[in-house]
């Protein structure tokens, strides 16, 4: 492994990995020990880093990363958790972005699956076997569900050049990025369709084996990305969302059977990474701008996502839903009356993490369709869309009535917030569940698609980064403000604006090994800077109404 020593300095430079954590294989085995092995260890590294998780004996590690990625950082932002906890105002959580903080998050998202995947890539490049080739295309599907999250949450990143060797590795625009990328996702679907068998079940997490739903998940991750630049290229949208949907190329995940997961296993024994912050550090709890939506539309999947809490003790106890203000100014209590109490996602050792849901696609149709992007209806693929998230949470039987409501978000009280001075009115422009019930306070275009991306919002709980993306790209779902008011001035972005970040920075230690990171300011179009927008943000983004 000594041939990929020169490009792992560079990257742990970039992303402050520890060397001799890198550069030692995670099963303790050299290549030629590995012989008939060595292509399937490391895929089984590749599916563990895409959301971090890892095996029982790994303790709070993957814990650790998932709460940089996902928990108090995205999810935080987006209102599906709330902080038990300030950090001292020192990390993500309240948009402090330290250089040891983004060297961390680069590492999470992009430099831990560049190694295994780069190893795939130099044994299989050349390969002339099909097997071979199909196993390097699964590896380019997961390092491009990884590196999808790694480019929405940073920006430009290393994407062309990847695997060329380069001790200074040249950065991608996400224009750039997302256009290579589909046409990755395109090339990887031939391959797959030409194969008939099982490859490499063994050592497969997420399909064991099953070729056909690789192709389902490229297909729906190239709808993704495709349905997400339509505000910026049109006629990329429109090529990439044709492809995607035509039947001759394999077709979209669109049941529960085909759903891309992560989770324990006979092939590896492996825990839920929100444990570690859930129960083992009592810092995760429920977000408020979920609760706003799951309480105001009485919406039958809060007992699924969520655990009640408590507040109080003895005859002053109350048990009910209590969630967690975003961007928190509390430091950890333990309380009664604490942020500890509050209610706990609903989860256990054994909950698998989703990369794509069926539900999703669904979504994403609805919104293509209102665009004029493909053929067929919104108001069916929203309601489909409604209709599979309650499949995926076993509340069927609910999802007709639900889908008349006209009742909107709840709001917080300043007088009535559980953990200090805090309130908003989550109701103000916001909209129902039903379609056709409209507050004439967007354009009816808008206000149908604020209806998609709300309902997608909570279809996608927990998937974070997901959320995150969707938010700053339309303007909706409506969150809550921040409980602290100095956090948008860290990212250098206005309190009156700013909801939430536009993204992470780079660590500026980073441009110290990297001559070829000074383009990063010109490949953003702006500073590198929490504040600065994404390439495939809406140029007329709705503005939420202050208060």
């Amino acid at each position: 492994m000594k041939k990929y020593i020169i490009l792992l300095l560079t990257l742990c430079s970039m992303s402050a990995c520890d060397y001799e954590t890198v550069n030692t294989d995670p099963y303790g085995v050299s290549d030629e020990e590995l012989g008939p092995l060595k292509y399937g260890a490391r895929f089984m590294n590749m599916q563990q880093r895409v959301i971090p998780i890892g095996s029982p004996s790994l303790t709070t590690g993957p814990g650790n990363d998932l709460q940089n990625t996902d928990l108090i950082s995205s999810g935080n932002y987006i209102g599906y958790f709330g902080n038990n906890n300030n950090w001292g105002f020192n990390n993500e959580s309240n948009w402090n972005f330290t250089d040891s903080r983004m060297n961390y998050a680069y590492q999470n998202f992009y430099s831990s699956i560049f190694l295994p995947w780069n190893e795939i890539y130099e044994i299989a490049k050349d390969a002339e076997s099909p097997s071979e080739q199909a196993i390097l295309e699964m590896a380019n599907i997961v390092r491009n569900v990884a590196w999808l999250r790694a480019t929405d949450v940073f920006g430009p990143i290393a994407y062309t050049s990847a695997g060329d060797g380069s001790i200074a590795p040249k950065f991608d625009s996400q224009e750039v990025v997302y256009k290579t990328m589909m046409a990755d996702l395109a090339k990887s679907v031939e391959l797959l369709n030409t194969i008939s068998y099982r490859v490499m079940s063994q050592y497969d997490l997420i399909y064991d084996g099953n070729v056909q739903n690789w192709v389902k998940l490229a297909n729906s991750l190239m709808l993704r990305m495709a349905v997400r630049v339509h505000f910026k290229d049109e006629a990329l949208a429109r090529e990439y969302i044709a492809k995607a949907l035509d039947p001759k190329n394999g077709g979209v995940i669109e049941d529960i059977a085909s759903e891309a997961k992560i989770q324990t296993s006979a092939k590896m024994p492996l825990l839920n990474s929100m444990m570690a912050s859930v129960n083992d550090y009592n810092e995760t709890r429920m977000g408020a701008t979920i609760w706003g939506y799951l309480r105001g539309y009485r919406d039958p999947r809060l007992s699924k996502y969520f655990t009640q809490g408590t507040y109080g003790y003895g005859s002053y106890m109350q048990k009910d839903y209590f969630a967690v203000a975003p961007e928190n100014t509390n430091s950890k209590q333990e309380t009664t009356w604490s942020e500890k109490f509050a209610s706990r996602p609903n989860i256990d050792a054994n909950s698998p993490l989703y990369w794509f849901r069926a539900s999703e696609t669904y979504f994403l149709k609805a919104e293509a369709a209102l665009y004029n992007l493909m053929e067929g209806d919104p108001q069916t693929f929203y309601e489909q869309g409604v209709s599979m998230s309650f499949q995926e949470n076993g509340v069927n039987g609910f999802t007709a009535d639900y889908l008349e409501t006209t009742d909107k978000p709840l709001g917080i009280r300043t007088m009535a917030y559980w953990y200090g001075d805090y309130g908003h009115d989550l109701s103000i422009g916001n909209t129902s569940p039903k379609w056709d019930d409209y507050t004439g306070s967007l354009p009816q275009k808008d206000e149908q698609l604020q209806k998609i991306i709300t309902q997608k919002y909570l279809a996608l709980y927990p998937n974070a980064v997901e959320a995150w993306t969707e938010y700053r790209r339309t303007g909706f779902p409506y969150i809550m403000k921040p409980m602290d008011g100095a956090a948008a001035g860290r990212i250098g972005a206005s309190a009156e604006d700013t909801r939430a970040p536009e993204r992470f920075r780079f660590a500026p230690t980073a441009y110290n090994s990297n001559p070829n990171m000074a383009e990063i300011p010109k490949l953003l179009g702006g500073d590198d800077i929490g504040a600065t927008k994404m390439w495939w943000v809406r140029s007329d983004r709705p503005k939420q109404p202050n208060q």
